[in-house]
């Protein structure tokens, strides 16, 4: 299965190099997959692209973090009730299917231009749906394991921590890896609205305006690989996290 991995991504830079290659595709619109790579490998060997790397991956783990941080307790708390849970759903469901690129002015009015308010749009798109995830993990728990803690006289509160949270532990673990791949979109597209001296998303901008395509395909291509790489990681973290999960 592992050998297949790679057939989604040669036959699209093979439909690549046929398009480009046959000017199917205005050269100003799509480069060759050739010179896309290259001056992708030019950008990291010359190490011109660290500084952006630094900014981009700094607003991104920040705002992933908190938004983990604040969006689990809460998420367990609301599952704890399946009252608090009706009460908060429409809200909480509300505000995550907000696009938070389309509050950025909001964003710029309440934190300013800096490193603030892109970490907080970061915030914002991870936090509502690692909640709703944490909640839902926690009020589809299997009954059946807690009757049986509750039978061996485990109180209320231990059942929470070592049956409950347990259970709801897969669910919650699909919010943050939602919200890893999410708050990466955020966070590059913030940084082209907002603006900044050092981001990818800078980047990507800055090689529109100066039509430099090569240089905008190549930031491109590294923020996907990147995304698809730490997506991964991610992945073999929680399989040996929740190597229970459908047990």
């Amino acid at each position: 299965m592992k050998k297949l991995l790679w057939v989604g991504p040669v036959a699209l830079i093979f439909l690549w190099f046929i398009v480009t290659h046959f000017h199917m595709a205005s050269a100003l619109l799509l480069p060759t997959p050739e010179a896309a790579f290259t001056s992708l490998f030019h950008l990291l060997v010359s190490t011109d692209l660290l500084p952006d790397i630094g900014a981009t991956a700094k607003r991104w783990f920040i705002g992933y973090v908190l938004g983990c941080m604040a969006g689990i307790p809460i998420g367990i708390l609301m599952g704890a009730s399946l009252k608090v849970y009706e009460s908060l759903e429409f809200l909480v469901d509300f505000f995550r299917s907000l696009p938070v690129t389309s509050l950025f002015p909001l964003f710029l009015l309440v934190f300013g231009i800096g490193d603030s308010s892109k970490i907080a749009m970061v915030f914002a798109a991870c936090v509502f749906v690692v909640i709703l995830n944490s909640a839902y993990g926690i009020i589809h728990a299997k009954k059946g394991r807690i009757r049986a803690a509750r039978t061996f006289g485990a109180s209320r509160w231990q059942i929470f921590i070592w049956v409950s949270f347990f259970e709801a532990l897969p669910q919650t673990m699909v919010g943050m890896r939602t919200a890893l791949s999410l708050s990466l979109i955020v966070v590059v597209v913030s940084e082209m609205f907002i603006g900044t001296k050092f981001g990818l998303g800078q980047r990507i901008f800055d090689a529109y305006t100066k039509n430099s395509i090569e240089e905008l395909y190549a930031v491109i291509l590294f923020v996907g690989i990147i995304g698809y790489l730490f997506n991964k990681i991610f992945f073999a973290i929680e399989g040996r996290i929740v190597f229970w999960a459908g047990k």
